[in-house]
């Protein structure tokens, strides 16, 4: 059943191996990725920590073995770097479990703001329910719509989550089918990526459409 709730949470999409895969599907262009293939973080895409915050712990953020390893309360964002209006957002990643850790990869507002899309969110202790959700309105009046989902356990293996964005709709995929749409608020601005902790991410690609 889906729900409106005034506050919520966020999608994903199972692919093959790591690699220089084509385009999702035909028309689309990459403008977006890194692969996570170096010894440490590009910080020429990457802010490894939250916009507003002063400083990070270095060790919590680490690249090795082709992947991102994220700590529980750490984050990597593009703010300031690299942000898209529409386009195609996926992530291949596996989540901790643990009660209490969330996982969850963000599209944010330069504004630091609302509107904001959850492109997913999982709780570690639940790491087979998948939240996706859209955000909108302001800190007063903020509205969300979206909803869970029962996936494959995220803790326990590589999957690839993503979030198409239009003008006029949002959807969600897990394992490559479509699991939930919204067609309310809508954001129609640039928004940078936000990957937050607990996580571990084998890459990133943004397309957009031609």
């Amino acid at each position: 059943m889906r729900t409106v709730w005034p506050l919520l949470l966020v999608s994903c999409v199972l692919f093959g191996q790591k690699g220089t895969a084509p385009n999702p599907t035909a028309g689309w262009d990459l403008t977006f990725s890194d692969e996570f293939n170096g010894a440490e973080l590009d910080l020429t895409k990457w802010v490894p920590h939250e916009p507003t915050a002063k400083a990070y712990i270095s060790e919590a953020v680490e690249v090795s073995g082709g992947q991102l390893h994220i700590g529980a309360r750490s984050t990597v964002t593009t703010f300031g770097i690299f942000s898209q209006t529409y386009g195609r957002f996926e992530i291949r990643c596996k989540v901790a479990a643990g009660r209490g850790v969330r996982s969850r990869f963000r599209l944010l507002p330069l504004s630091l703001g609302l509107p904001a899309i959850d492109v997913f969110e999982v709780d570690g202790g639940a790491p087979s329910k998948v939240f996706f959700a859209n955000h909108w309105g302001t800190e007063q009046t903020e509205r969300a719509f979206g909803d869970s989902f029962t996936a494959p356990d995220l803790s326990a293996a590589f999957h690839v989550i993503a979030v198409e964005w239009n003008p006029d709709k949002i959807a969600w995929f897990i394992d490559g089918k479509k699991r939930f749409e919204s067609v309310d608020g809508v954001p129609r601005q640039p928004m940078f990526l936000a990957i937050e902790q607990a996580i571990d991410v084998d890459y990133i690609r943004v397309y957009q459409r031609r």
